[in-house]
C-alpha cells in the first residue's frame, strides 16, 4: 500500500487530477548465516512495458550492505497472474554502502561499484488462492502545496508462493530459510 501510495505523484502522468493505476509484483527473501538476500520485481510507474528488480543483500555479522536496481523490459521479466507464474532473467549492478553516523546519529552513506549480480528466479502460485486487503486515506500531503484528496485501493497477496532459480549463482534452495510473495493491486486518487 505504501509504494503505491507514494507513487501515485509519479504514476499521474497528465494535469488530470484524477488517477487510476495498477501494480504487480514479486519478492523473494533468503537467508544464511548471518546474510540477509532480498529481490523485489514491481511495476515500473515511470516507464512502460517495464519493470523494476531491486536486489539487496545485508551481512550482520561482518555490517555489509549491497544494493542494485536495473529497469527490465516486458520481454525479460513477466508476471502472469492468469497463469500463477512469474520469471526474470537479469543481471543488476551492483554497489556497496559505507555507512558512517557522527556523535548525533546523522549518517550518510558512500557507494562503492562492486560487479553484477545475476538474477534467474521464477515464482509460481496458484492464481485463485488469495487473500485481499483494501485501504482508504484522505487529504494525505504530498509535496509544499499538493495533496491527495481522496485514495482508494484493493490487494491481492497470492498463497502458496513457490520461487525457484538462483540468486548470483546461488540456488534458491540452498538459502537456509527462503520464500517469496506475490501481489497485485489496483487504486485510484484524486490529487488537489
Amino acid at each position: 500500500m505504501f509504494l503505491l501510495t507514494m507513487a501515485l505523484p509519479a504514476m499521474a502522468q497528465s494535469n488530470s487530477p484524477v488517477y487510476k493505476g495498477s501494480f504487480q509484483g514479486t519478492s523473494f527473501y533468503g537467508s544464511e548465516g548471518t546474510v540477509d538476500t532480498s529481490v523485489d520485481l514491481s511495476t515500473n510507474f515511470e516507464g512502460k512495458d517495464s519493470y523494476i528488480l531491486y536486489y539487496q543483500t545485508y551481512d550482520y555479522e561482518k555490517d555489509e550492505y549491497y544494493y542494485g536496481s536495473a529497469v527490465v523490459p516486458a520481454t525479460k521479466a513477466v508476471i502472469d497472474i492468469n497463469k500463477g507464474t512469474a520469471k526474470v532473467n537479469q543481471t543488476v549492478e551492483v554497489y556497496k554502502v559505507d555507512f558512517t553516523c557522527d556523535e548525533e546519529g546523522n549518517c550518510t552513506g558512500d557507494e562503492t561499484p562492486a560487479g553484477t549480480k545475476s538474477i534467474n528466479l521464477t515464482w509460481t502460485f496458484n492464481p485463485k488462492s488469495y487473500s485481499t486487503s483494501k485501504y482508504s486515506e484522505k487529504n494525505v500531503q504530498i509535496d509544499f502545496d499538493e495533496y491527495i484528496k481522496l485514495s482508494k485501493g484493493t490487494f491481492k497477496d497470492y498463497n502458496n508462493v513457490s520461487v525457484s532459480g538462483t540468486v548470483d549463482g546461488k540456488g534458491t534452495d540452498s538459502f537456509e530459510y527462503y520464500g517469496g510473495n506475490v501481489s497485485t493491486g489496483s487504486s485510484f486518487a484524486i490529487i488537489k
